[in-house]
């Protein structure tokens, strides 16, 4: 009789040793799907600050060039701001190997820019009102105009890499 009271008592306890070994297992499972969803969650975001950041450092570039054009052509002024160029290929370096073509084509493209620049600074020293008499801005214009595609170009790649690392 003591056994089957036993048995009794044991058949009764066996719920509540598997509902607190399935409480036990789901707190554990859910801290791991937790943990899971936050790390997801936190790479996403640093790569979508990496690649803000990039973009960031191209457009500035695209800024310096416009100002630097103005302050030397035009107002006469030396144009000693550090390019954020060289921000936009740490970043591209460390975290985005894969657009190192598009930083090229983009450098390559900023060539005939600062070339152009130059030379019309020496053309305006020499002399000014023959400078003025032969100002042609077109060849500074077209080659704005490629350095914009190579600038766009890299800029949707970002944004392609950004959707496929994180599915935005």
């Amino acid at each position: 009789m003591e056994q089957s009271g036993l048995t009794t008592e044991l058949t009764k306890a066996i719920p509540i040793l598997v509902g607190g070994a399935l409480a036990i297992l789901g707190g554990i499972a859910g801290q791991i799907i937790s943990h899971h969803l936050y790390r997801s969650r936190d790479r996403a975001s640093l790569m979508r600050e990496r690649v803000e950041m990039l973009v960031k450092a191209l457009y500035a570039h695209a800024r310096w060039l416009r100002d630097k054009e103005t302050a030397v052509l035009f107002r006469g002024i030396e144009h000693d701001v550090p390019s954020p160029f060289g921000e936009a290929q740490m970043l591209q370096k460390l975290y985005f190997p894969e657009l190192a073509p598009e930083l090229l084509a983009i450098r390559e493209a900023e060539i005939p820019m600062i070339k152009f620049i130059g030379e019309q600074q020496l053309a305006k020293m020499k002399d000014l009102n023959a400078w003025i008499k032969a100002w042609n801005p077109d060849p500074y214009y077209n080659a704005y105009n490629e350095y914009m595609v190579a600038l766009e170009v890299a800029v949707r790649k970002c944004r392609d890499h950004l959707i496929s690392e994180i599915g935005i």
